[in-house]
């Protein structure tokens, strides 16, 4: 994998911008979606992302429901996926940490991300 590109799926338009300029500035190819759906259009596209950052609670199509989704369709994918959420505990239950790569809460530290999609991207580098 030549590219270190990375997808950034949340339905905050702040956030992604924030997320966009701090990969971008770490050498991060970066696209962005604002929902699931439009999550799942860009992965289903057949850009090869070494790492996804996906927010959980979204409208249209949740990151749950997208991460039920890859599950079944594109299960490597999963292993590329940084959740980060601020969703209480008993909704984070639903979600079954040890098929992601990380699990990141809101709020959190810039840094933890960085650190985590630079092991990403070393992970899929790997493999890819």
């Amino acid at each position: 994998m030549s590219e270190k590109r990375v997808l950034v799926v949340d339905d905050d338009a702040a956030i992604r911008q924030m997320f966009r300029t701090l990969l971008m500035r770490q050498g991060y190819l970066v696209d962005d979606a604002h929902d699931g759906n439009d999550g799942l259009t860009h992965i289903r596209n057949g850009e090869n992302y070494c790492a996804v950052i996906l927010d959980l609670m979204m409208p249209v199509t949740s990151g749950f429901e997208l991460l039920d989704i890859l599950e079944r369709e594109q299960p490597e994918t999963m292993r590329r996926i940084i959740v980060t959420t601020g969703v209480s505990s008993s909704d984070l239950r639903k979600l079954d940490s040890n098929k992601v790569f990380a699990l990141i809460r809101k709020p959190f530290d810039i840094h933890e991300l960085l650190r985590k999609v630079g092991e990403c991207s070393e992970k899929a580098n790997m493999v890819g």
